[in-house]
């Protein structure tokens, strides 16, 4: 990938949209400028690079000053995109401690005769995110899986989501989250395996095996998910369903050779 691209791909993923991407990138590589000059540079209107100006500045990447009475603007140095990064992690972490206080009184308002939703479906990159995300929202529970790492994200995804699911292990096992796979031999679950330690897995091998599909079962959910092609999954929340499986689970697990 073209190092500009790539750049530009890292700025949006941190929320910058493409309009003040681009007028971050124009001012980076001229330096400070008045707005005509960076909207020149960005290919934008000056109304619009204005009002984007406006939005770098209250979010603190862009500073403002006036020289000879002509206002110019001027990138922060990049380090300070980490920063902002590390303020929003501690911000949602101090609104996630807050709403953890009031959780067990939600629970209690709840009304027991209302219906849950038992299924739901997911789509896309990041409803596919979202269970995984599910799967290590109860901590110290094993996660049992079935499946095969060469269709977990696959190269043809991009590269990003594929360090995501890097990531996303790295934050189960941190969780004290237990990846129990049964899992068909491939080059993909080698490497998968030679990581175990750190990512909290163990193996049980099938081989010559095709399976598209993952299964993972956690607490009362069964989360199918097909991140191959389709990219979609099912998270099925029901007591029995998740109990059988389980217990599947666990007779196969009996009877399998540890992963070699």
């Amino acid at each position: 990938m073209h190092v500009e691209q790539r750049i530009k791909e890292r700025l949006k993923g941190i929320g910058l949209s493409d309009a003040e991407t681009a007028v971050y990138m124009a001012l980076l590589s001229l330096g400070p400028q008045p707005a005509s000059v960076a909207a020149k540079k960005s290919g934008l209107k000056r109304a619009h690079t204005y009002n984007v100006l406006e939005d770098l500045i209250r979010s603190g990447i862009v500073q403002e000053f006036t020289k000879s009475g002509i206002k110019y603007f001027t990138c922060l140095p990049p380090q300070v995109l980490v920063t902002i990064l590390e303020q929003r992690e501690q911000e949602l972490d101090a609104r996630k401690k807050k709403l953890l206080e009031v959780l067990p009184d939600l629970e209690h308002i709840r009304n027991p005769a209302i219906l849950q939703p038992k299924v739901r479906f997911f789509s896309g990159i990041d409803g596919i995110k979202q269970i995984y995300e599910d799967t290590i929202r109860e901590p110290k529970k094993d996660l049992l899986a079935i499946g095969d790492f060469d269709h977990f994200f696959p190269r043809e995804h991009s590269r990003d989501l594929n360090d995501w699911m890097w990531d996303y292990c790295q934050r189960r096992a941190k969780r004290g989250v237990t990846y129990k796979g049964i899992v068909n031999k491939s080059e993909t679950t080698d490497l998968a395996f030679k990581r175990r330690k750190g990512e909290r897995r163990v193996f049980k091998m099938l081989t010559n095996t095709d399976m598209t599909v993952e299964i993972n079962i956690y607490g009362n959910k069964v989360a199918i998910i097909s991140s191959s092609r389709d990219m979609v999954g099912l998270l099925i929340e029901d007591k029995p369903i998740a109990d059988t499986l389980r217990n599947f689970h666990a007779a196969m697990w009996k009877k399998l050779p540890d992963y070699r």
